[in-house]
Parts: C-alpha cells; sequence; structure tokens
C-alpha cells in the first residue's frame, strides 16, 4: 500500500486590491436576475455607483445561489487575446467586490468571453453582467 500523500491546507488567498475610481467611466444597469455593468474602452475600473450595486447584489443573494459573471470586451479579430485578457481582468474585479462581500469564491463562476460572442443590436460590447441563481453542478 502506498503512503498517504499529504497535501497542505492553507486559506485561499484574499482578493487583490479592489479597482474602484470616481472619475471611471460606466453605468450599471438592472437586467435579468442581476445587474449589467459597462466599462469605457481599455479600462478595468468601476465607479463607486457600480461597486455599490454589486456590493447591494451581493447582500440580497439567497444563501444558496450561485453568481455568474460573464465578462466581454471590445476587440479585434487580428488579437483576439487582448480583449479576452481585458474582460478577465473586468471580471475578477467583479469577484474580488464579491469576495469581499463575503460571497464564497466556489459560489461564483466566471466566463471571460472577451470579443468572441459579439455584442447584440443595442448591447454595449464593454460590459459585465452579474447574475444570481442556481447553476448545474455535479451531484455530491
Amino acid at each position: 500500500m502506498p503512503p498517504p500523500i499529504m497535501v497542505p491546507t492553507r486559506p485561499p488567498p484574499p482578493p487583490g486590491p479592489l479597482q474602484v475610481a470616481p472619475d471611471a467611466p460606466g453605468t450599471t444597469t438592472p437586467i435579468a436576475g442581476g445587474l449589467r455593468l459597462t466599462f469605457g474602452a481599455g479600462d478595468v475600473r468601476l465607479n463607486p455607483a457600480s461597486a455599490d450595486a454589486l456590493r447591494a447584489l451581493a447582500k440580497a443573494a439567497p444563501a444558496e445561489a450561485d453568481i455568474t459573471v460573464t465578462a466581454h470586451a471590445a476587440g479585434t479579430a487580428d488579437d483576439p487575446s487582448s480583449a479576452r485578457r481585458l474582460s478577465l481582468s473586468r471580471a475578477l474585479a467583479v469577484r474580488g467586490i464579491l469576495i469581499a462581500e463575503g460571497i464564497s469564491s466556489a459560489r461564483i463562476l466566471v466566463r471571460a468571453l472577451g470579443a468572441s460572442a459579439p455584442a447584440s443590436a443595442g448591447e454595449p460590447a464593454d460590459r459585465v453582467d452579474v447574475t444570481t441563481g442556481p447553476t448545474a453542478r455535479p451531484a455530491k
């Protein structure tokens, strides 16, 4: 019989510094099941109104509900990775606020789509949609 494997257990690292700036462009609008946050082109900072709306969503979320953070960013066909990295940075900034408000990271699903899912007519390209609800999980 092989010896048991020892795995160190450590608490998860704290979230990084929150990127909230009073002069950050963007808006917050309600959508079905959550919020839509918009950003300035190439910007990852949240304005205080968006950060406050995220905090309110985190406090109002049911304890068993999962939160999906779907981030998009404008990009060009010749450099899709830049848009994906930008959307990931935005999604992680949103995730950081949710974690700071007590939402377990295990309940947050981050999807950084970059420019791979083009905006429909009337939808901003530089946006993050945050929705709450049940998420399909493997049975325990």
